[in-house]
């Protein structure tokens, strides 16, 4: 299953399973159950180091190759931290004040680089672009406390579902006709991983139906490796060759003064054994954690 269409399929799955949830029936209101429904979106950010320190690692090789080399070379990198996180939550509010919500989310980082180096007549140019997404089914409680005529101080914390985890690793370089490309792909579609968020916001009632609120979250949620990865390897030399295994980190010393760490994504069947002192190996951990800043609106159903 590609990775664009399975993103669509777990958010219908989400929705469907909090709509279930819903008993539009009088003995419902009769019990005094008011429901919200709130849609929002934001931006993103996420702490992400181990994938951080292993995506663009190539780009660091050329650029420590240029600087030591005294070769000309320009680039940037741009870490995968911003991104964006959008979703839907029911609200099923037990009390004026007090409520239990049930909602899933979409969110998604990427970060890349490029860079270029010429030795003596001939430039190189290489390129990297890394993304992470996930899709949180969340369970929380709220809580909303009036501190005027039309504002309302909210609070909310939980528990989530991380599914549809997925990571992508691309790597391409160019020198005149020769060129080499690598992907690397994971994706976990369970729901063995568990996070927690909490948050603060306003809520600005527009009318007795509808309102409009801004909030902060908190969001904890790291993980372990992919049981399972790919990697694809491409080249000017024709044809490609895929093969599966687990994704390690790769750190190895460069003979620099100073000395410069080289970092890299891999992908062995077997735990690829360390070269000490100068190379270490160990599995990354893929970090959500980080902090949203969004807005949305409220709507009384």
């Amino acid at each position: 299953m590609s990775r664009q269409a399975s993103m669509p399929s777990f958010l219908t799955i989400a929705l469907l399973l909090a709509a279930g949830l819903i008993d539009p029936s009088p003995a419902a209101a009769a019990g005094g159950i008011k429901i919200d429904l709130r849609v929002h979106g934001g931006y993103s950010r996420l702490a992400a180091s181990d994938v951080n320190q292993g995506a663009g690692g190539y780009l660091e090789f050329f650029r420590a190759l240029g600087e030591y080399g005294g070769y000309d070379y320009e680039g940037v990198t741009r870490s995968l931290h911003g991104g964006f996180d959008a979703g839907i939550d029911f609200v099923f509010f037990l009390s004026p004040r007090f409520g239990i919500g049930v909602g899933a989310g979409y969110l998604r980082s990427a970060g890349k680089g490029e860079l270029s180096i010429t030795i003596d007549t001939t430039e190189m140019t290489a390129e990297t672009r890394t993304v992470l997404s996930a899709v949180p089914l969340r369970l929380g409680f709220y809580y909303a406390l009036p501190i005027g005529g039309m504002v309302s101080l909210t609070a909310n914390a939980g528990a989530a579902l991380y599914a549809g985890l997925m990571f992508n690793d691309h790597y391409r370089y160019d020198q005149d006709a020769l060129w080499g490309a690598q992907d690397i792909d994971a994706e976990h579609v369970g729901f063995a991983n568990v996070g927690f968020q909490g948050g603060l916001g306003l809520d600005f009632r527009i009318s007795a139906k509808t309102g409009f609120f801004v909030e902060a979250q908190g969001r904890y949620a790291k993980f372990e490796n992919f049981s399972k990865a790919s990697i694809t390897v491409a080249s000017y030399e024709g044809g490609s060759q895929t093969r599966e295994g687990k994704i390690y980190l790769r750190s190895q010393y460069l003979a620099t003064d100073p000395p410069v760490v080289f970092n890299a994504f891999v992908v062995e069947s077997t735990p690829p054994a360390p070269d000490p002192p100068d190379i270490l190996i160990r599995e990354p951990k893929f970090d959500f954690s980080g902090f949203c800043l969004q807005a949305g609106v409220r709507i009384r159903l």
